[in-house]
């Protein structure tokens, strides 16, 4: 690529109707409202792929994306993980990790259960259900004959991709317990200053990664989860997908299992099937 066409790359502008087309995909295909005002951060995500696909300006790009061929060649998929938030951490909103530990499990174990199936949806880059692999194998450890499953659900590909990996660097692990990060995770080579870890295979066996679209329909059964973790991701929804997505998630949890949303979240107003427990903790009663 030349300087001149690098230039005119970055010097392109969105304009409405291409933001336009894009908000009606992400709404009708994902449940994602886009507002207005995130037309500039729109414009600044998707100018790498100008430059990645070859198209060197928005109105070809936009079309293609959501062509066909967009679709077959994975462009529609790339542009979609450009536009979809990933922000998390491990051990992120620790006091819903005590709730489960101190709540949910002895609940569990008096109920005379031995497996327990928890959804990590919108896992984002796996530090979530790799958090609930380290707390239930801990928790294992100590409980005879207990066992556990953790499904890992986001709706970006690229970002699954990297939670798969289970690659993460010092920084990003620097407020786990080191007793932790020492049994569950093995030092690897990586370039640069930083130390890299990755998640060893005895969690790694407990997860299974999934594409999921969370306005579609699930291929769970109903009445499947004990526990459903579903944080920080339905504030981008549009209210409607958002009832029609807790609706779903519900019917997936066990009468008596829970579901977890964000804490800026509050989901009693879409089902009188549960109850408020905690802060943006709630109980499947029906």
């Amino acid at each position: 690529m030349s300087l001149a066409e690098a230039q005119n790359i970055y010097s392109q502008k969105l304009e409405e109707p291409e933001f336009k087309l894009i908000q009606d995909f992400m709404l009708n295909n994902l449940g994602v409202k886009l507002s207005p005002i995130k037309i500039v951060m729109v414009n600044s995500r998707l100018i790498k792929r100008l430059r990645a696909s070859g198209i060197y300006n928005f109105p070809d790009y936009v079309r293609f994306a959501l062509s066909a061929e967009g679709k077959r060649t994975g462009e529609l998929q790339c542009m979609i993980d450009e536009l979809t938030t990933h922000k998390t951490d491990f051990f992120r909103e620790p006091e819903q990790y005590n709730f489960l530990m101190d709540v949910v499990m002895p609940e569990f174990s008096q109920q005379n259960n031995h497996f327990f199936k928890i959804w990590s949806a919108g896992c984002s880059s796996g530090e979530e259900p790799y958090t609930m692999a380290m707390l239930l194998n801990q928790y294992q450890l100590t409980h005879a004959g207990f066992d556990f499953s953790i499904a890992a659900s986001d709706v970006s590909n690229g970002i699954l991709s990297k939670a798969i990996t289970g690659i993460y660097n010092e920084q990003t692990l620097k407020d786990v317990d080191q007793a932790l990060v020492k049994r569950y995770f093995t030092p690897v080579p990586s370039e640069g200053n930083n130390n890299t870890f990755a998640v060893n295979k005895i969690l790694k066996d407990k997860i299974n990664f999934s594409i999921i679209n969370l306005v579609d329909h699930y291929k769970f059964l109903p009445n499947y989860f004990d526990v459903i973790f579903c944080r920080n991701t339905l504030i981008y929804f549009e209210d409607q997908a958002k009832r029609d997505v807790v609706k779903k998630l519900i019917s997936k949890i066990k009468v008596g299992g829970y579901l977890f949303v964000g804490l800026s979240e509050t989901v009693s107003q879409y089902s009188k099937d549960i109850k408020q427990v905690s802060p943006s903790i709630y109980k499947k009663i029906v």
